[in-house]
């Protein structure tokens, strides 16, 4: 899992905990400039020792039941099991907590920064992937499952972005678990990819907000109005990331094959 995809701030997010209140969080060094690889190691080491206790997340499970404000200012995910702790102290690092259901696999996906996953409780495992085709065919995906893992608690896993940190996580104790997750700063933002491996298929996953401006945008391919084009194209010349660009571009692209007339 992913901090999933870093989004603007929301209102009275500064009352957030910040990394720098967190338990030991504040004695990591600023890393802006160590290689991907010392960064991860210094994150496992801190986050082991982090986790093998669970007396620093009293406050965090307090908040979440007694606090309306801050359950309120929790950031849009994808996942409906994801907890914000800590975000914005330091540009370079996100800190998530996940709360798993007996059972509960979470969908095989990538992520758009390097990380660190130690468990807090419970059992988790994890199956990596290793991707297999060039990803220049889109939608297509060919996988191949390595390095199955058990994380006990205090057990740490690594995450790298893109390709590379291909992986999918599930709970295998009988009641609930909680995975803490340091998230690094992104190389790509706003979205994740699902995978699917026996079907050899990937897709593109937004948060809740920003995939309602998907929708949007896919919808004005089919909408029969002059304005639904003039829109696309002011998008296209506004500050709007590129992911959502590239779905104006599909949309007047899809538009365009609509009205050309078909050849007998």
């Amino acid at each position: 899992m992913e901090p999933t995809l870093p989004m603007p701030r929301m209102p009275r997010m500064s009352r957030m905990p910040r990394m720098s209140r967190m338990p030991q969080m504040s004695r990591m060094p600023r890393m802006s400039r160590m290689p991907t690889a010392e960064k991860i190691r210094r994150c496992r080491a801190l986050l082991s020792r982090l986790t093998a206790s669970g007396d620093w997340f009293r406050e965090n499970m307090a908040r979440l039941l007694l606090d309306q404000t801050w359950r309120a200012n929790q950031r849009p995910s994808i996942w409906p099991n994801e907890v914000t702790v800590a975000w914005g102290a330091d540009p370079e690092f996100s800190m998530l907590a996940y709360i798993w259901e007996p059972g509960m696999v979470d969908t095989v996906h990538d992520h758009g920064s390097w990380g660190v996953v130690a468990n807090l409780s419970g059992t988790i495992d994890e199956i990596k992937y290793s991707r297999l085709d060039d990803g220049s065919r889109e939608g297509f995906a060919d996988l191949r499952p390595h390095s199955p893992t058990v994380l006990n608690p205090s057990e740490t896993t690594p995450i790298l972005p893109l390709d590379a940190g291909i992986h999918r996580l599930g709970n295998l104790a009988k009641g609930y678990s909680i995975t803490v997750h340091v998230y690094g700063k992104p190389v790509r933002r706003g979205y994740i990819r699902y995978f699917y491996p026996e079907e050899k298929r990937v897709t593109v996953v937004y948060p809740p907000p920003t995939h309602k401006a998907v929708l949007a945008i896919r919808s004005l391919a089919d909408l029969r109005t002059p304005w639904a084009e003039d829109l696309l194209n002011t998008a296209l010349r506004e500050n709007v990331p590129d992911f959502l660009k590239k779905e104006c571009e599909e949309a007047l692209s899809r538009r365009t094959e609509k009205t050309e007339p078909q050849q007998e």
